[in-house]
């Protein structure tokens, strides 16, 4: 469990769900951070971990907060295609997916920072038409 009100947990039981931290994720949540004007980086914890525990509790999720981000590989045999999802605080970006081989569990893998001021991506030019 976390050491203190403000610290990221390893995992979180909540009515409907787990939410397991992967080796290393809370680790890239703390590097992220460093992002963060120090000033909000208390708030700004208290916010992420309210959201993953409005996940663990099975509670409705906004499209702007946890928007389905890319498709996970398939296992053999599956037919359909599932995704991961980003736990967004702007900023910073959380990934997950729903565990199928863990009944009623998400993992959570990484944090990024995601520097939104930015238009391309380094070494990317626009085109001008």
């Amino acid at each position: 469990m976390a050491e203190r009100p403000e610290d990221l947990a390893r995992e979180y039981e909540g009515g409907r769900f787990r939410v397991v931290h992967c080796d290393g994720a809370v680790e890239s949540y703390w590097e992220a951070l460093k992002h963060v004007d120090a000033r909000k980086a208390k708030s700004f914890t208290r916010n992420m971990i309210a959201q993953i525990k409005r996940l663990a509790d099975g509670q409705p999720m906004s499209k702007g907060s946890f928007p389905k981000e890319g498709e996970l590989p398939k296992l053999p045999g599956q037919q359909k295609t599932k995704h991961f999802h980003a736990l967004k605080r702007i900023p910073l970006r959380g990934y997950c997916w729903l565990s199928k081989a863990r009944p009623r569990t998400y993992f959570i893998s990484h944090y990024i920072y995601k520097d939104l001021r930015q238009p391309c991506r380094p070494g990317y030019r626009e085109s001008r038409q």
